[in-house]
């Protein structure tokens, strides 16, 4: 190996013991299937002593073949209910399409490289896909592992299927075309 493997190499090891529990760490709990409503629970336990809780939390935990991801989020309802909406209106801007989500939801498992990514969406055009592409990019939805090559940002996988359990859960339905096949 050269000096650049030697050096990744070495970085992996330090990685890996990093990421190792402590020895005297106690052993990490087993979670089943909790029901929906523990997350309510843990807002109130949160919120202990307030009046009324004042949190908006979402979070998840997702496996796709070998790669896991884990997120969670917390803020409070005043700050989200305060913020700059024409922020977020940004994002759903770009996500408000269907050849869009369509990349996203091929790339939700795997990545995928840009002939795979033209195939997902049939015949649009190289620059169409490109645009698609670079607009995901910027938003910090997509990263190029490697050239030519596309996949989700770890950071992004769960709040992507937080977004869209959330529209079917507000009611997102079949566009008129869809229901009519």
């Amino acid at each position: 190996m050269g000096p650049i493997e030697d050096r990744i190499a070495e970085l992996e090891r330090r990685v890996a013991r990093l990421e190792e529990p402590p020895a005297d760490a106690p052993p990490r709990p087993v979670v089943t299937q909790a029901p929906p409503l523990d997350l309510v629970d843990l807002i109130r336990f949160r919120a202990e002593g307030e009046t009324r809780p004042d949190t908006v939390m979402y979070g998840g935990a997702v496996t796709f073949e070998d790669r896991h991801y884990m997120w969670a989020m917390e803020h409070a309802a005043g700050e989200v209910a305060d913020a700059n909406w024409a922020r977020a209106a940004t994002l759903f801007e770009r996500l408000g399409s269907g050849p869009r989500l369509a990349l996203l939801a091929a790339l939700l498992k795997e990545p995928r490289t840009r002939r795979e990514l033209q195939e997902t969406l049939g015949e649009t055009s190289t620059g169409h896909l490109y645009h698609h592409l670079k607009d995901l990019q910027s938003a910090g939805l997509l990263i190029q592992p490697r050239r030519g090559e596309y996949a989700i940002a770890p950071h992004a996988v769960v709040p992507l299927l937080t977004i869209v359990a959330v529209a079917m859960d507000l009611g997102a339905t079949e566009s008129p075309q869809e229901e009519a096949e």
